[in-house]
This record gives C-alpha cells, structure tokens and sequence, in this order.
C-alpha cells in the first residue's frame, strides 16, 4: 500500500511540473508576442509623427529653398524677408521685382503672394505673412453670417502658392501655353488638391478648401476670380483619396484632371458674377434671372449651402431663389 502511495504521488508530482513548464511557456510566449507587436507598430506610429512634424516644421522655419517640378522656389516668411531675399542669386537680387521694398508694397495686406523668377534654377519667390493667415471664412446668406473655421491654412496656402509655380513650368507641355489669370487660381487649388491627398491621405482638407472657396464668393462676388469649387468638386466626384494618392506625380495627375475642366469664358464669368450678386445681395430675389446658369451655379453651391444650413433648410432657401428648382 505504501509503495501505491509513493508512486502516486510521484506521478502527481510529474504532472504538477508538466503542467508548471506550459503555463511558463505559455506566458513567456504571449510575452513575446507583445514585445513583437509592439516593434511593429512602434515605427509606424513614428512615421506618422515624423511625417506631421515635418509639415510643421516648414511654418516654423524663415527662409528656405523646396521643390518645384525641375527647379526651387524660395520661400521667404516677412519677418525674414531681408534674410530670405539675400539668398537669391545674385541676378534676382539686382531686379527691383524682388527688392524688400517693392515686396512688402506689393503683399499689402494679403497672407501670401508669389512673384515668378526667369532663371534656370529658380522658379521664383514665394512670401507669406503669418499675420494675416486666415483662421476662419465667413458669409452672409440673409440675415444670417456663417462661419468656417479653417484648420491648417497655413499649409494649404503655401501649397496654392507653390501650385502657381508648378503650373507655369508645365505650361507649353502639358498645360496650354496660354491661361487666363482664373485658370491660374484654379490650377493652384488642384496643386493643393493632390497635394493633400498625397501627405494626409484622406481629403477633409480638400473639402474644407471647397467650402471656403464657396463661402468666399457668397461674400463678395468679387471673389470669383479664385472661385474654384466648381474645379474640386469635379475631382472629388471622379476619385476617392486613394485614387489620388496613385497620382505618385502631380504631372499624371493634372494631366488626367485638366480635359475634364469646364472652359468658360469671359462672358461665361460675367453671367456667374452677375447672378451670384443679385442672389446674395440685401435686394428682392428675381428667381428667373440668368435662369440658364442657375443648374450649374447650384450643383457647386449646395454641398455647402447643406453644411451650413441644414439640408432641408438649404432645399427651402434655394426653391425661393431659382426658378430651376422644383
């Protein structure tokens, strides 16, 4: 009986170990694998951040040369502006264009302006004045004024600014040598546009930028002259962010983009000036005037006329003011 006992116990103990030894295992392994997951993922959450730092880098720093197609642009921030300018060759700094002077006449009151250089290595000058960045857009429809706030403009204007020099090289190949100072505006925003969808991959930034540029015109039809939502939404209607993000090169893109664009004329805008005036201004609606232009100057407007009033609201609003709106 004794013997029975030993060999028992013996053979429970064998057990206890066994057992001991895969509970070990077990968490040893799932220890590992929690290191291993972690080495993973910690580079990619790096990436990313190394990625936003960068962009905001570039609003920190003064004067600095980046990229445009085969040649640089030189970004000057004003309180820079002598430093920045002395960096330009030396047969830039001798033209009066890109003297201190003449530059801080010509930004004025503006938050960025572009100056195109004939060189054969600098696409030209581009200055930006944090003082006057846009932190909202507003608008009046009625009696009411709207408000959009704008988050990271300070990128978004830079970009349209490079987008100005970008478009010019392009100009005689893949854009027409030829284009109006409308076509230019609108160009920059498509820049913006794939630019955008290239660092952020995803396109709220785009929409913001067609919403602003909508709520500017409602605020002045003076602002035409930059009114490229109808441009955008023709892009965010035909690709998804990923779609754009294949667009490796801002020349495949605007090259698959540009035959798709509307080419009005100068009476065409006159018509769009005219009727945006009489809608939005403090006067009596006439719901049949320039009855013709209405279908194509609503399909731009109501994403944001929506986004701002509701919308059932904007439904309501639009049937009291185009006679095309059933």
């Amino acid at each position: 009986m004794l013997r029975y006992w030993q060999g028992a116990l013996l053979k429970l103990l064998s057990c206890s170990l066994a057992c001991a030894m895969l509970l070990v295992c077990h968490f040893v392994n799932a220890g590992q694998l929690s290191v291993s997951q972690s080495v993973a993922i910690d580079p990619v959450i790096t990436t990313q951040i190394r990625a936003v730092d960068s962009l905001a880098d570039q609003t920190i720093r003064q004067a600095y040369f980046t990229p445009v197609a085969s040649k640089q642009a030189l970004v000057c921030y004003l309180p820079a502006l002598e430093l920045c300018v002395g960096l330009l060759p030396a047969s830039l700094q001798q033209q009066t264009a890109f003297s201190v002077a003449n530059i801080r006449r010509a930004i004025g009151r503006k938050s960025a302006m572009v100056l195109v250089a004939e060189h054969d290595t600098v696409a030209g000058v581009i200055v930006i004045n944090r003082a006057r960045d846009m932190l909202e857009q507003s608008g009046s429809i009625g009696l009411v004024t709207y408000q959009l706030p704008l988050v990271k403009q300070a990128q978004l204007t830079l970009w349209h600014e490079i987008g100005h020099l970008y478009n010019i090289t392009l100009q005689g190949t893949i854009l027409p040598s030829s284009l109006s100072e409308y076509q230019h505006e609108w160009l920059a925003d498509l820049y913006l546009l794939w630019q955008i969808a290239q660092h952020y991959h995803q396109l709220d930034l785009a929409w913001q930028q067609f919403h602003r540029r909508n709520l500017a015109l409602i605020n002045d039809s003076g602002n035409l002259s930059h009114w490229s939502a109808p441009q955008l939404q023709i892009v965010l209607s035909h690709y998804n962010a990923q779609q754009l993000l294949d667009f490796t090169r801002y020349e495949d893109f605007i090259t698959a983009v540009y035959p798709l664009m509307p080419l009005w004329s100068t009476r065409d805008m006159g018509e769009f000036s005219s009727l945006v005036q009489r809608t939005f201004s403090a006067v009596q609606s006439l719901p049949g005037y320039i009855f013709w232009r209405q279908p194509e100057l609503i399909q731009v407007l109501s994403p944001t006329l929506d986004r701002l009033m509701g919308k059932a609201e904007s439904q309501r609003w639009l049937k009291n003011q185009f006679s095309t709106v059933k």
